[in-house]
């Protein structure tokens, strides 16, 4: 097709250069018909690419409601056994289990209702203890637990029992992040710190190395530490991280390919040896969580302002979501999102999302005393959302909680696509 085009284009120029007499009309007809198929083969060369291209500079600010995405809502209060403070965002839902990270506690595993099952392993310095657990990872098929604590990683079973130690000592304290996809591990280095010269390497479940991915960029040195992040879509691990040009999807043959391109611009974060403290940041895009379902992209990120976008990968409309953070509190989750006109609710904002049965869902978090006192409010009582069924469940479940209760969680189940 592009060929053709290209021959067509060709033709017209050859026909001006032979000096060809033509009229005044004629010739701008020629100019028109020039244009167009300039037009159509840029365009026909972008359909095949098909990437798409992220620019928080040219989006533009439409408004959706849960109503018109989902078809269900669940809200699961977590168990009181452990008070919760500062809940890491990589929840996760894996076989019949919830698994999350609090930041004094450690990593902890509910049933799907809310109940504490175990703790895995223990906070601490000692030998079979973790102090770091921001980001973990778990082996669907054994539930052993990945822990990476600074630079080890540190493997629980299901029971909580330290199995062993996987030391990279050649990343030093370059890695940023871990997860665990189609029985290996995945560890993804920082890009600005140290000389890591990969992107990621792969490890089988006892350490071994399988294969590593070079780094795609050149070395530099950063005051400001960026961010790393993973997510699971259609059977491949997904990697992004702030001072690379392109989200790559991993297949389970370990290939990998582009899957979105951030496009360049002022907003991207420089890669040299600059610092937040001494320069104005806001300038530059900040990712804080990236993902997709089967209709949107979603993006939360920093640029000038906090805000989660929406964006449909058909007709790539944007569905923009200012937020604000949560008033009173020390955590780094804010308010906003999209509208909840489905029970009257808050508004959701989605962490992550999983796949059970061939259904989506879209994972938020609310602190209790949240919920009470929207509950409360006059906007719950004079709301009239699509579901008025689920909003007297959401009222009495307000009922029930105390403000001193641990945080609940919010399932959002999304519509089957068209």
């Amino acid at each position: 097709m592009i060929l053709h085009i290209l021959t067509n284009i060709l033709i017209v120029v050859l026909n001006f250069t032979r000096g060809k007499i033509i009229s005044k009309n004629s010739y701008a007809v020629k100019i028109k018909y020039l244009f167009i198929l300039f037009i159509l083969a840029i365009s026909c060369k972008t359909q095949k690419n098909g990437l798409f291209e992220f620019d928080p500079t040219t989006l533009v600010g439409n408004k959706i409601t849960l109503a018109e995405i989902a078809d269900d809502i669940t809200y699961i209060p977590l168990d009181n056994c452990f008070p919760l403070g500062i809940i890491y965002e990589n929840i996760k839902f894996i076989n019949s289990s919830i698994y999350l990270s609090e930041r004094e506690i450690g990593i902890l595993e509910f049933n799907r209702a809310g109940k504490i099952l175990r703790k895995i392993g223990n906070k601490g310095r000692g030998p079979d203890e973790y102090g770091f657990n921001y980001h973990f990872s778990v082996d669907e098929k054994t539930e052993s637990v990945y822990v990476q604590d600074g630079n080890v990683i540190k493997v629980y079973s299901k029971t909580g029992r330290l199995l062993r130690k996987i030391y990279q000592p050649e990343n030093e304290d370059n890695i940023q992040t871990i997860e665990f996809y189609n029985s290996n591990l995945f560890v993804f280095n920082s890009l600005n710190i140290g000389d890591s010269k990969y992107n990621w390497i792969v490890l089988d479940t006892l350490g071994n190395l399988i294969v590593k991915k070079k780094r795609t960029t050149p070395m530099f040195k950063s005051g400001w530490g960026g961010s790393t992040g993973t997510y699971k879509f259609e059977n491949k691990l997904f990697y992004w991280n702030t001072y690379n040009d392109t989200v790559f999807s991993i297949l389970p043959d370990l290939s990998y390919r582009a899957s979105l391109i951030f496009r360049p611009g002022d907003y991207r974060v420089p890669r040299s040896d600059f610092s937040p403290f001494k320069q104005q940041v806001k300038q530059y895009m900040h990712i804080e969580q990236l993902f997709e379902t089967s209709r949107f992209f979603a993006i939360r990120y920093f640029h000038k302002t906090p805000t989660f976008v929406l964006i449909d990968k058909k007709n790539r409309k944007s569905f923009l979501s200012y937020l604000e953070s949560v008033e009173g509190s020390m955590d780094f989750r804010r308010n906003g999102g999209i509208v909840n006109d489905f029970d009257g609710g808050k508004m959701f904002l989605p962490e992550s999302c999983f796949v059970e049965n061939n259904r989506e869902y879209l994972i938020g978090l609310l602190n209790s005393y949240q919920i009470k006192n929207h509950a409360g409010s006059s906007e719950f009582r004079n709301s009239t959302p699509k579901h008025p069924e689920k909003k007297k469940e959401l009222e009495e479940l307000a009922n029930r909680l105390k403000e001193t209760d641990n945080p609940v969680l919010v399932l959002v189940r999304l519509k089957k696509p068209d």
